[in-house]
């Protein structure tokens, strides 16, 4: 198992309620819907799948696109694959996406040049990832920069 999560349930709690955070967002959210793709997160150590559609309408009021947690029905448009640890200090602003899939460190495929128009959005919600943590209670999974 990974460093931050016990479990694969633990992981779709958190991620879950990250993707309600982002996808009602009024300012993150239509962004993200004008990308019009379907992207598939697969994560390794724990094993599984976040779908997020932003092609299709939400199927929640108050939502700009929808989110499916574990293997889902929906044809990704592009897919990336990465550790679940990697991803979570992704979300923390700590690891650089390109860098990231330049070294194999992310996996990736399907249509690359939506993901990268995605690019400029993801900055603005590397703070949500903390406040869910938080939210959660999950505090201890909150992870700083460390200092030189």
């Amino acid at each position: 198992m990974g460093e931050y999560y016990k479990d694969i349930e633990e992981l779709y709690k958190i991620y879950g309620y990250f993707m309600q955070k982002i996808l009602t967002d009024p300012k993150v959210g239509p962004k993200l819907a004008k990308s019009g793709i379907i992207i598939k997160w697969i994560y390794t150590d724990p094993d599984g799948e976040i779908t997020i559609d932003l092609k299709n309408p939400p199927e929640k009021e108050g939502f700009f696109g929808s989110y499916y947690i574990g293997p889902c029905h929906l044809k990704e448009d592009v897919w990336s694959k990465q550790s679940a640890d990697h991803s979570h200090r992704f979300w923390h602003g700590l690891e650089n996406p390109v860098a990231s899939v330049t070294r194999g460190k992310i996996k990736q495929g399907g249509k690359i040049n939506a993901m990268l128009k995605l690019l400029p959005l993801v900055r603005p919600m590397f703070q949500f990832f903390p406040m869910a943590l938080k939210d959660l209670g999950y505090e201890h999974l909150i992870v700083s920069r460390k200092s030189s």
